[in-house]
C-alpha cells in the first residue's frame, strides 16, 4: 500500500506504458492511496463525496472501504458480493494534431443546450460547467450537425465531453470531422493528448473514435455496492 502519488503513478507508467490513463483520471490533489502488484494489478482510491476506487488488472484487491468504483472488465469475476455491476465504459485517447485554428463555436449556449438534449442527452457536460473551455461544432449549410465539449478535467488535463451529432445526419462524416477539429483544438491548450470516456455498448462511437486515431486505454465496469 502506498500514499505517494508519484510512487503509483510511476508504477502505472511501468505497467501500462503506452497509457495515460493514470496522469489524466487520477487528480492528485484528489489521491488517497494505492496498492499494485507486478503483474498490472491496482487498486487506486482517490476522494470523491468519500472514496471512489479505481481497480485495474484481471485480479485487483477490492478494499472494504470503497462504496464505488470502476472495475477493469476482465477482473470482473473477482467482484466481491457485496457490489453489483452497473454498466461498462471504455477509455480512450489520442495524441492531439496541428491544424488549422479551430475558433470558438457559433452556437449559442441555448442551442447547444436544446441539441444536446435532443441528440445525447446523457451527456456529461451542458452549457455552464466550470470545467468547459471550448466548444467544437461542425456545421452544414449553416446548421449546427455536430457538438463537443473540451474541457479542463481535475486533474488539469484536457478531456473530450458531450459528443453529440444530429442523429439524422450520422454516417455522413461529421463527427469524424468533429473529431478531427477536437483534436486541433487540443492543441491550442498545449496538450499533447486529449482523453475521453464513452459507454461499452456505444459501438458506433467507438468505431468513430478508433478511425480519428484513438486508442483504447481500459474497459472498465463501473460499480456499487448494494
Amino acid at each position: 500500500m502506498s500514499g505517494n502519488f508519484e510512487e503509483a503513478r510511476s508504477a502505472y507508467k511501468v505497467a501500462y506504458p503506452k497509457s495515460p490513463f493514470f496522469e489524466t483520471w487520477v487528480p492528485k490533489d484528489k489521491f488517497l492511496s494505492a496498492e499494485f502488484d507486478a503483474l498490472g494489478n491496482f487498486a487506486i482510491g482517490r476522494e470523491d463525496d468519500g472514496i471512489y476506487g479505481i481497480a485495474l488488472g484481471a485480479n485487483p484487491k477490492i478494499p472494504s472501504d470503497w462504496k464505488s468504483f470502476s472495475m477493469e472488465s476482465r477482473g470482473i469475476s473477482q467482484l466481491p458480493s457485496e457490489f453489483k455491476a452497473v454498466v461498462e465504459w471504455d477509455c480512450y485517447w489520442a495524441p492531439t494534431t496541428v491544424g488549422p485554428i479551430v475558433a470558438p463555436a457559433l452556437a449559442t449556449d441555448e442551442e447547444i443546450e436544446v441539441f444536446l438534449k435532443a441528440h445525447a442527452p446523457d451527456s456529461s457536460v451542458f452549457p455552464g460547467n466550470s470545467e468547459i473551455l471550448q466548444w467544437v461544432e461542425v456545421r452544414d449549410q449553416g446548421a449546427l450537425v455536430a457538438i463537443a465539449a473540451l474541457c479542463r478535467w481535475e486533474s488539469g488535463r484536457v478531456v473530450i465531453s458531450s459528443v453529440a451529432t444530429d442523429s439524422q445526419m450520422r454516417g455522413r462524416g461529421f463527427g469524424k470531422a468533429l473529431m478531427v477539429k477536437c483534436l486541433d483544438a487540443g492543441s491550442q491548450y498545449d496538450e499533447k493528448y486529449l482523453s475521453l470516456g464513452v459507454r461499452h455498448q456505444n459501438e458506433s462511437a467507438q468505431r468513430l473514435y478508433a478511425s480519428t486515431g484513438f486508442r483504447l486505454m481500459h474497459n472498465f465496469t463501473y460499480c456499487e455496492r448494494r
